[in-house]
């Protein structure tokens, strides 16, 4: 999966695809269903700290090891540079990634997606039906979350199928295939226990989100 911003990450030609898929697969159901994608679920500053801290100590012993604290006009500056190296490293999405837990990672995925469910008003759907599919790319975490209409009648390990479709579909390079693949199983799913009605309306916006 490619570190980029979420919203540099698919073409505007592959953001049209997408939301022809929401289109698509809202005619057959009631349900609302927002793809979404973010850069991050967390900033972990945390790991940002370490790294500086960590390069701040390496630098320091390398001003002893080569620098002479009497000697040499250039002592003092190898914390610095260690420091700005260090720093600079841990904001690196790789290195980021592979520093933070698991448990915090799955905690700051579970909580921005909730957060990013209440902000987009997928609570305030009609008959509750509204559904996030949630992509976070640094951490390479998919979810699904669905208001409490669709939990009432659909099994919550319905979902794990779009979670493994959109993560084999990141992981091999087809993310726009994925998204649009997941979208239309989702509406597959949805339209079996709600299916459109005459007088539904569409409630939600169709476009891919992204976090700016």
């Amino acid at each position: 999966m490619v570190n980029m911003r979420a919203e540099n990450f698919f073409t505007e030609a592959e953001k049209d695809r997408i939301h022809q898929a929401v289109i698509d697969a809202e005619t057959r159901t009631s349900g609302e269903i927002v793809p979404m994608m973010v850069s991050s679920s967390a900033r972990y500053t945390e790991v940002e700290l370490s790294t500086l801290i960590a390069g701040l100590f390496i630098g320091a012993l390398a001003g002893w090891l080569w620098d002479h604290p009497w000697g040499s006009p250039y002592f003092y500056l190898w914390p610095v540079i260690g420091a700005t190296a260090g720093f600079l490293l841990g904001r690196i999405p790789a290195v980021k990634r592979r520093l933070v837990s698991a448990n915090r990672i799955a905690e700051a995925v579970d909580d921005q997606c909730l957060a990013e469910f209440t902000r987009n008003n997928l609570h305030y759907t009609r008959e509750h039906t509204g559904i996030l599919i949630f992509v976070s790319l640094l951490e390479h975490q998919v979810e699904v979350l669905a208001d409490r209409g669709i939990a009432e009648k659909v099994e919550p390990g319905t979902w794990d199928e779009i979670v493994r479709i959109l993560t084999a579909g990141l992981k091999s390079g087809k993310a726009c295939d994925a998204f649009c693949k997941a979208i239309e199983r989702c509406g597959e799913i949805l339209a079996t226990h709600f299916p459109r009605q005459d007088d539904d309306r569409d409630e939600l916006p169709n476009k891919l989100v992204t976090d700016r």
